[in-house]
């Protein structure tokens, strides 16, 4: 590794390795992307949690303190990358992996003593319902980030690495997973 250089630990599972591989891209070569920045916020009983933009406005009326906050950070961070041609594909998945390696870069410099996963999937548009709305389909990616509080990883990724969806994984700071 060079010296002052960063690198970031972003797994893939098998689905998306192929599918970097077939647009070309190369995880490490992405630069960071800055435009979904982290927010923290306290629920009623003074314990934190994150976000980003506006949470799907699930904290209007400050999370209790029998919240889960993972889960809430779940629901609230969830952030939609839209692609409706095919060519358009890379550019969601770069944009993506920027704002994950952003989201890494925040977290462990703010929030060091806490353990956070990011997920993010990729979605060819084949179940997509209304196939009227999107003749040539629609590609996206999801992704969000959520602080893994115990053993509270609120999504079971035993089986990640053979999902059959195209799947990015990164935790931050203490969390540490071999897949």
């Amino acid at each position: 590794m060079l010296k002052g250089v960063k690198t970031y630990m972003i797994q893939s599972n098998k689905a998306m390795k192929l599918l970097l591989l077939q647009h070309k891209i190369d995880v490490d070569a992405v630069n960071t992307n800055n435009s979904y920045p982290i927010w923290k916020k306290h629920d009623q009983a003074g314990r934190p949690y994150w976000g980003v933009s506006d949470f799907w406005n699930l904290d209007q009326n400050r999370p209790t303190s029998s919240e889960d906050l993972s889960q809430l950070e779940w629901d609230g961070n969830e952030v939609h990358l839209d692609a409706y041609a095919e060519d358009q594909i890379p550019g969601i998945l770069i944009e993506s992996i920027g704002i994950i390696k952003a989201w890494m870069q925040q977290l462990e410099h703010e929030e060091p003593d806490m353990p956070f996963l990011i997920l993010a999937s990729y979605d060819d548009g084949g179940e997509l319902v209304n196939r009227e709305d999107f003749p040539d389909s629609c590609y996206s990616i999801t992704f969000r980030f959520w602080a893994a509080r115990g053993e509270n990883t609120v999504v079971n990724l035993a089986s990640f690495e053979d999902w059959e969806q195209p799947a990015l994984l990164a935790g931050c700071n203490k969390f540490t997973r071999s897949l």
